[in-house]
């Protein structure tokens, strides 16, 4: 870890922050206590998280899906870990679709149809940082206008996180945290 974070007691600000989240969350994760340093980032850094709304545009199991592959795509094994570890059976998704999320393709087997649209965007958005005309088609035939808007707050703030995480090197967390999976050798299941 290139940084240290911070470490209780924290700033009145901070620490209410901190109180907001989660229980499973606490410790607080080093994501945010690093960024704790100056109060001031981590306030502006989680106040612009839309992955949360309530309601949301989007199902937990369509939100998994994109930023499992987006966190994947960005080699960011610090929140992709995290993700599996809390959302992934809550979003229904399988140990083969977790897998295709580091390995596979959009047209991997193990992805449902309503899947394939989200992991093209989060490969497009990843290898353009744009969306073909296609790709917005075949959006616009299963999501609202709201719904792509909160798809690609999402998948910027992500990427951004994962440019926080891999630039500081920040270590998986400790019980929670997951690495990627090993790439399976063709003739193995």
């Amino acid at each position: 870890m290139r940084i240290a974070p911070v470490t209780a007691p924290f700033s009145p600000n901070v620490q209410a922050l901190f109180d907001r989240l989660p229980a499973s969350w606490s410790p607080p994760f080093k994501l945010f206590t690093v960024l704790a340093r100056d109060e001031r980032l981590l306030l502006r850094f989680t106040g612009s998280a839309v992955s949360y709304l309530e309601p949301s545009h989007v199902t937990v199991r369509q939100r998994e899906v994109l930023l499992l592959r987006v966190t994947a795509r960005c080699r960011c094994a610090y929140e992709w870990g995290m993700r599996v570890h809390y959302f992934a059976a809550e979003a229904g998704l399988s140990e083969a679709q977790v897998y295709a999320s580091v390995h596979g393709e959009a047209d991997d087997a193990s992805w449902q149809p309503d899947d394939t649209v989200l992991v093209r965007l989060a490969d497009e958005l990843h290898d353009t940082v744009s969306i073909s005309d296609v790709l917005w088609t075949d959006l616009r035939a299963v999501f609202s206008e709201e719904a792509v808007m909160q798809l690609l707050l999402m998948a910027g703030y992500y990427r951004t996180v994962a440019t926080i995480a891999n630039g500081l090197r920040l270590p998986l967390e400790p019980n929670v945290g997951r690495p990627f999976p090993r790439k399976r050798d063709r003739h193995e299941n």
